[in-house]
């Protein structure tokens, strides 16, 4: 080839490095996770990276290279190697694809490492010859814009071991889906957009498609200990590997970034706190009761399929990550249940409401049990660095075993759903407010003088061994809900079932999550098919009312049953002690609870993540 033609070939090549550079760089999209750090999208790497470009890029540089071996090599870039290519071509240096080549490098030798010297280097540590007439300048840029073209394209189920200088693909959040990342002790949770062509995830819908990307939760864990990780990875892939189940949160991904673990999760429009608070005063109506039953059996069957699911990893009290307990509290697993799955945290704040999921077209949406997976038993812990004798916290849903110096067991989980579903039938007769109206009425000062709103009461009887009763205010408050007008026959055996079998004191007595699921189950069935039995009022008068208060102690786990009729009379000193009562501050967990849901002040139908941990407390 003459001397002008071959500066005509190199005049071609330098234009279309030059050009393609420009494109690339139009194409960065900065990465709202760190100041001033971009990445390339992939398909904008497609779109620009061509056969045709390398080509061209290719023979400017080595103009005696055959037709035919032009071809495989452009090919071979565009298959293995774009990334590579895409990083070469911004320092205008796309020819050297073809010593690369001859090197056996492609796109799975990224990232490169940077030695101390200054070279470059596979992961192995080989030094790479096409480097060694490099300047400098060159590999320090070389080493600056790989991180550019390699951000990670996640799939489904996979873990992700990524360098401290990944540029994680996350678009810039719209301000109406922009939150302060809610931290806890043992996590943050912060919401993102993943670019649409990093993401591989099957079976979401359009509410979590968004144009900017797919909309997610990141859970970030505190504790960088693997133990930890691997426990809450173990259950949520194992579950979400087994037959799809609706109402668990589905596990997307996970990765190690910058020495901490994150899960990825898709971000929910609502938690149940929030759903409640938009919907006020819910109509009762076929839709709105039928889909409420359909929900809380839905949960009930989310959290058998947890407790009968048999773990890999012991789950113990350690696996919380140092669990520390306030004075008065004692927390043991029992024998064998560290082999089980188990929840821990069972509150509407770790219930998620999706608007629209896979394979679902029920317009009030779905509801999944979220937040689980480390088997953790919070009892009283700080989960902060606070002294746990400070802690200004009540757990609303905690059973009474942990104050009666018992040890746990998966029934914790089956009190704490028994009080989600009286707070649930609450919202269904009376709406949103009377949930805190509730609260208000369980509201009892304890030993460490906080307002607690708990559903029991520890009693010291003169024998000196701790006893715990289910808390009157709570069997007055279900007796209000027996009698409230628009109480129907299907809400009387809801809860009936609650009284009488998940909020028991002996956690021996509670009905296991397989049989709540089968009763749940056959409740439903029966309300779809018998609208009277579903939506006729028929309120039980007050005076016909009987509820019955277990009553049990740490040594004699032989519940004694002491019946009552709440609402027929009142001694005088409880009603002296509702007197004081109503004058004092509400509970410490209703005031955190009011302070720290957003959805007081949202706007409808904006999406949001739970607020998985509250500041202080459960």
């Amino acid at each position: 080839m003459s001397r002008r033609s071959l500066s005509n070939h190199n005049s071609k090549g330098s234009e279309a490095d030059k050009e393609l550079k420009e494109l690339l760089k139009k194409a960065r999209v900065e990465s709202p996770s760190d100041c001033h750090e971009f990445f390339v999208p992939n398909c904008s790497q497609e779109q620009l990276i061509t056969i045709e470009i390398v080509s061209r890029i290719i023979v400017a540089a080595h103009p005696s290279i055959p037709p035919e071996e032009l071809r495989i090599l452009a090919q071979k870039t565009c298959q293995s190697s774009r990334h590579l290519f895409a990083i070469l071509a911004y320092l205008k240096k796309g020819a050297d694809i073809y010593h690369l080549h001859a090197e056996d490098i492609t796109d799975e030798d990224l990232p490169f490492e940077r030695r101390h010297d200054a070279q470059i280097s596979r992961k192995t540590g080989k030094l790479i010859r096409t480097f060694e007439n490099w300047s400098d300048d060159d590999l320090e840029r070389f080493h600056r814009c790989q991180w550019w073209m390699t951000a990670p394209i996640f799939e489904d189920g996979r873990h992700y071991e990524l360098a401290d200088n990944t540029v994680l693909p996350f678009t810039p959040l719209r301000d109406a889906e922009a939150q302060t990342p809610k931290t806890g002790g043992y996590s943050e949770v912060s919401s993102a957009h993943i670019h649409p062509s990093h993401h591989r995830f099957s079976g979401l819908r359009c509410s979590l498609l968004e144009k900017g990307g797919m909309l997610v939760a990141i859970k970030k864990l505190n504790s960088p200990d693997e133990k930890v990780f691997r426990k809450e990875q173990d259950i949520l892939e194992k579950l979400g590997s087994k037959q799809p189940q609706l109402h668990l949160i589905k596990l997307l991904a996970t990765y190690k970034h910058k020495h901490k673990y994150h899960l990825v999760f898709p971000r929910a429009d609502a938690n149940l706190r929030q759903y409640w608070d938009t919907n006020p005063k819910p109509v009762f109506d076929r839709t709105t009761v039928l889909w409420s039953l359909k929900q809380m059996a839905g949960i009930a069957q989310a959290l058998r399929v947890v407790h009968n699911f048999r773990v890999s990893i012991p789950l113990n009290i350690e696996g919380a990550g140092g669990v520390r307990v306030q004075k008065g509290v004692q927390l043991s697993v029992k024998k064998g249940e560290e082999l089980y799955g188990r929840h821990g945290d069972i509150k509407p704040e770790n219930v998620l409401w999706f608007k629209y999921l896979d394979g679902i077209e029920d317009q009030n949406g779905v509801l999944q049990l979220a937040d689980f997976g480390l088997g953790r038993f919070h009892g009283r812990d700080s989960r902060s660095k606070i002294p746990p004798s400070s802690v200004l916290g009540s757990p609303t849903y905690e059973p009474p075993e942990c104050r009666l110096h018992m040890p746990v067991s998966r029934a914790y989980d089956i009190w704490s759903l028994a009080c989600l579903y009286l707070e649930f039938v609450t919202w269904l007769l009376m709406g949103t407010s009377k949930i805190d109206v509730f609260a208000n009425s369980r509201g009892q000062t304890g030993s460490l003088g906080i307002n607690e709103d708990n559903f029991f009461t520890i009693i010291s009887p003169p024998t000196g061994c701790l006893q715990a009763e289910v808390r009157k205010s709570v069997t007055e408050w279900v007796g209000n809900l027996h009698s409230h007008p628009k109480c129907t026959n299907v809400i009387h055996d809801l809860l009936n079932l609650v009284m009488n079998k998940l909020l028991v004191i002996n956690s021996s007595n509670r009905m296991r999550s397989a049989e709540l699921s089968q009763n749940l189950k056959i409740l439903v069935e029966k309300a779809e098919g018998n609208d009277m039995y579903l939506l006729n009022p028929a309120p039980q008068p007050r005076e016909s009312i009987r509820n019955v208060i277990h009553m049990e102690t740490s040594g004699n786990p032989k519940p004694k049953q002491h019946q009552s009729a709440p609402g027929i009379s009142t001694s005088t000193a409880q009603r002296r002690g509702a007197a004081i009562k109503s004058h004092t501050e509400p509970p410490r967990d209703l005031l955190l609870r009011r302070a720290g849901t957003p959805a007081l002040a949202r706007t409808p139908g904006t999406n949001t993540w739970p607020m998985t941990e509250r500041p202080i407390g459960t």
